[in-house]
């Protein structure tokens, strides 16, 4: 399938009214993309994904695409990717991305935020459906999962990162020895985001598993993402390979770990899609027997009469 370019009339550009300070930040963002601890978040979340992503060619929706490494990736391994972003300016990088990857087939562009996806999407089209360091700055999460879950087929994944609740207080304390400000971020709902500059929801893993079952969507898996690296203060000696390659073994055998997993700087979560047609075939088996036993009294009362 060649490249394909489609922008979108539903974007919102005010989400969390912070588009514009996104924008002016791409650059920025660019550069902490190339940061030893931001290539530990790509591999380790590549490294989960492959426990649920077999060999087999999938229809993927990298919602929240940013510039495409991620799906880049994916293509590569033979997957059917679309990249969905409200950022015009970061679906143009992604498309030089893919170029200079010599990609050209198997990757789709879509203007727009998540909550365009059901406008964008009308059916049911997605084998997976990735989700990573977006809910964050959604307004509701409720509408971003209900258009997360609408997209994905029955018995597919939905795939969630996020800056974890429970890590900050031990980054404010450890990495920058604000005692003051990590007791003070102990029961925090908001975390400033230091890539953007912006304030972003902090939510636990376990904040998402109600939602996503009223969904129709069961957690699979927990991951986390850098269960040590943001809790060192020097950053210079992670760009030292041997003790890179030393915290990236680490961080692979703990990820998956309970309970090191809990206090990551990011939560990485699995959902699959199962619950709502069981329901529904549940509900229509109940119907159908009520009606037989209705029917049934009916006769019976019948002969008595």
């Amino acid at each position: 399938m060649p490249l394909v370019i489609q922008s979108c009339c539903f974007v919102q550009r005010v989400e969390n009214g912070c588009s514009r300070r996104f924008e002016k930040k791409i650059a920025f963002f660019k550069e902490h993309q190339n940061t030893p601890w931001s290539r530990l978040r790509y591999n380790i979340t590549s490294a989960n994904l492959k426990h649920h992503i077999n060999s087999k060619a999938l229809t993927i929706l990298d919602a929240g695409s940013g510039n495409g490494l991620e799906a880049i990736v994916l293509a590569q391994q033979g997957h059917r990717v679309v990249l969905l972003d409200y950022s015009a300016e970061m679906l143009a990088e992604a498309r030089t991305n893919t170029q200079n990857s010599r990609l050209v087939e198997g990757i789709e562009f879509y203007e727009g935020d998540v909550c365009s996806i059901p406008q964008l999407f009308p059916k049911t089209t997605f084998d997976v459906v990735l989700c990573h360091n977006v809910l964050q700055y959604v307004d509701n999460l409720d509408t971003a999962l209900q258009a997360l879950s609408h997209a994905v087929k029955p018995q597919g994944f939905i795939s969630i990162i996020c800056v974890n609740r429970y890590s900050e207080s031990y980054r404010l304390a450890l990495q920058e020895l604000n005692l003051p400000a990590a007791y003070a971020a102990l029961d925090t709902n908001v975390i400033v985001s230091k890539v953007f500059d912006v304030p972003m929801k902090a939510y636990a893993a376990e904040d998402l598993r109600a939602p996503l079952q009223k969904m129709g969507c069961s957690i699979v898996a927990q991951y986390g993402i850098r269960c040590v690296n943001d809790y060192i203060p020097n950053n210079d000696i992670k760009n030292d390979p041997v003790f890179f390659a030393e915290i990236e073994k680490l961080e692979y055998a703990m990820s998956d770990k309970f309970p090191y997993y809990l206090v990551a700087r990011s939560f990485h979560i699995v959902a699959q899609k199962v619950t709502l047609p069981r329901f529904r075939d549940l509900r229509r088996r109940r119907a159908i027997l009520s009606a037989g036993l209705a029917l049934k009294g009916s006769r019976n009362l019948g002969r008595k009469g």
